[in-house]
C-alpha cells in the first residue's frame, strides 16, 4: 500500500468480499467483534495500559466525543479522538487535538497491521467479515499509543454491544440520548436496542455518564443498570438559561462543583448544550476539581463541529448542516423557528441532496423558512444528484434558482442578494466542499 486509497480500500475489503454472503440483519448475528480483539492482540494489543472512554447512543454522541476530548485538550491533557462517519477526507476520523492523522502515518500504521488482518481474513468463512470500524481502529489505537495520548475518546458506530470498537477495555462510558434507530440491526424493540447500547458498560467501567433521556427510555435504562454509581443528566449535572441566536447557542450548566455561566457553542441546537453539560462533568470527574471558568468559555466559544448546525460566518450568518433527509431538516425548522421569534429573518437556503435521499422532503421543509431556494451540487462527488430538483424546488418556493456550483450560489446571496442568514444543507461532501470554499480545514480543527 503506498496511497491512502489503498489504505481505505483495503480497510473495506473483508465487508465488501462477504457481503453478497450475509443471511442475517441483525447485529447480534452479522457482526464479530473478537476479530477486532483478536487483531488487536496480534499487533501488540495498542490499547492496552490506555485511557479509553468510550462513547455512544442514537443521537449527538459525534458532538459529545468532540466536546470531551476538545475539553479534556483545553486542560492540558493530550487526546485521540475516533469518530465516524467523514465529510469528505477518511483521515478525519482520527484526530489527536483536533489534527486529523497525516497521510504518512496512516498508509505505515495500515502497513504494520496489514499482515494480521490477512491471516485473520484466510481464517474467514465467506459469510463473516472483519469490520472496517474495527480495522480504522487499529491503525487508530497504534497512532494514538506512538503519539503518547493521556485519554482517547472513541465514538461507538450505530450500536455498543456487538460494535467493534467494544471490545476496549474502557474506564469511562458515555450514553447520549437513545431512540427507535437502526431497528432491523438493533431491534425490533426499543428495549433491545437499549441494551444494544448499554453494553459498553462492562465489569471496568468505573464512570458511566447517562445524558438526558426520554422518561420510557430513562425508565429501561435503570432497570439494566443496577450499579450505583452512574452519573445521570438532570441530577447530577443539568444545564438552563438555552437560548439560541444567529451567533450560537447560549446556556448554563450546573456540576455538584459549580455553576458556569454563559457558556456560547457555535453550533445551534438545545442538544449541544445538554452535550457539552456532559463534558463538563465527565471533564470534573478527570481532573478531580471544578473547572476553570474562562477554559470552559475558551474551549466551547472556540470549537468546530463540521457540519452539524455550524455557524461558519458572520454578516450573512452562514450556517452548514447535513440534512438529507426530511426528519433531519425539520429540526433544522425548529432551529430556525426558535431563532425567528425574537427577529424576522431572511433566510435563502443553498441545497444539494442527491437522487437517492429525500431531496423533495428537505427542499419541502426548508421551503417554510427560506425566502429563496438555490439548488447546485458539489464540486466532487461520486452521487448522483436529481436534474429535476430545480422544479421541484419551484413548485414548493417559485423563486428558486439554479446554480452550477456552490461557489457561484455563494457568490450571488453575498453580493446580489440582501439576507440575513445562508443555510448550506446536504452531503457530507457538499459541506466539505463549503468549508474549502471558505477556508476552513478539515483537517485540523483545533484543540
Amino acid at each position: 500500500m503506498k496511497t491512502q486509497q489503498e489504505v481505505e480500500d483495503f480497510i473495506y475489503h473483508s465487508y465488501l468480499r462477504a457481503r453478497p454472503h450475509l443471511i442475517h440483519e441483525e447485529d447480534e448475528f452479522v457482526r464479530k467483534p473478537q476479530f477486532t480483539r483478536t487483531l488487536l492482540d496480534e499487533i501488540g494489543a495498542p490499547d492496552q495500559g490506555q485511557n479509553i472512554i468510550l462513547v455512544t447512543g442514537s443521537k449527538g454522541k459525534g458532538s459529545t466525543s468532540r466536546f470531551i476530548s476538545s475539553l479534556l485538550s483545553y486542560h492540558g491533557y493530550k487526546v485521540g479522538l475516533f469518530t465516524s462517519p467523514h465529510l469528505v477526507d477518511f483521515k478525519e476520523r482520527i484526530r489527536i487535538d483536533g489534527k486529523a492523522i497525516d497521510e504518512t502515518d496512516f498508509i505505515k500504521y495500515a502497513l504494520k497491521i496489514k499482515a494480521s488482518v490477512e491471516k485473520i481474513e484466510q481464517s474467514l468463512p465467506p459469510s463473516e467479515y472483519q469490520g472496517p470500524v474495527g480495522i480504522t481502529l487499529a491503525i487508530a489505537l497504534l497512532h494514538f499509543k506512538e503519539k503518547q495520548t493521556d485519554y482517547n475518546v472513541i465514538e461507538c458506530g450505530r450500536g455498543g454491544a456487538f460494535d467493534d470498537t467494544n471490545v476496549l477495555s474502557n474506564e469511562w462510558a458515555v450514553i447520549t440520548p437513545i431512540m427507535e434507530e437502526h431497528m432491523k440491526q438493533l431491534g425490533p424493540t426499543l428495549p433491545n436496542i437499549v441494551r444494544h447500547k448499554l453494553g459498553i458498560v462492562k465489569e471496568e467501567t468505573k464512570f458511566v455518564y447517562v445524558n438526558n433521556q426520554r422518561k420510557d427510555v430513562l425508565r429501561q435504562i435503570k432497570e439494566v443498570m443496577t450499579r450505583e454509581h452512574v452519573t445521570y443528566s438532570g441530577t447530577h449535572f443539568s444545564v438552563d438559561n438555552i437560548s439560541l441566536s444567529p451567533e450560537g447557542t447560549m446556556f448554563d450548566v450546573n456540576t455538584k462543583a459549580r455553576r458556569y455561566t454563559n457558556i456560547t457553542v457555535p453550533l445551534l441546537g438545545e442538544y449541544h448544550a445538554r452535550n457539552a453539560a456532559l463534558a463538563v462533568a465527565l471533564c470534573e470527574d478527570i481532573v478531580k476539581k471544578k473547572l476553570d471558568l474562562s477554559t470552559v468559555h475558551e474551549c466551547f466559544s472556540n470549537i468546530i463541529w463540521p457540519g452539524r448546525c455550524e455557524v461558519v460566518g458572520q454578516n450573512p450568518v452562514i450556517l452548514l448542516d447535513g440534512a438529507i433527509h426530511r426528519e433531519a431538516a425539520i429540526y433544522l425548522q425548529d432551529v430556525m423557528d426558535v431563532l425567528k421569534e425574537k427577529k424576522d429573518l431572511d433566510v435563502i437556503s443553498i441545497v444539494s441532496v442527491p437522487k437517492d435521499k429525500d431531496y423533495k422532503g428537505v427542499m419541502e421543509v426548508v421551503s417554510r423558512f427560506s425566502k429563496m431556494l438555490i439548488v447546485t451540487t458539489p464540486d466532487k462527488s461520486h452521487l448522483e444528484f436529481p436534474t429535476e430538483a430545480i422544479q421541484d424546488a419551484k413548485a414548493v418556493l417559485s423563486n428558486s434558482i439554479e446554480c452550477s456550483s456552490l461557489e457561484e450560489a455563494l457568490t450571488f446571496v453575498t453580493t446580489k442578494e440582501q439576507t440575513d442568514i445562508v443555510l448550506v444543507v446536504g452531503t457530507q461532501t457538499f459541506i466539505g466542499n463549503a468549508k474549502r470554499l471558505l477556508g476552513q480545514s478539515l483537517l485540523d480543527i483545533g484543540r
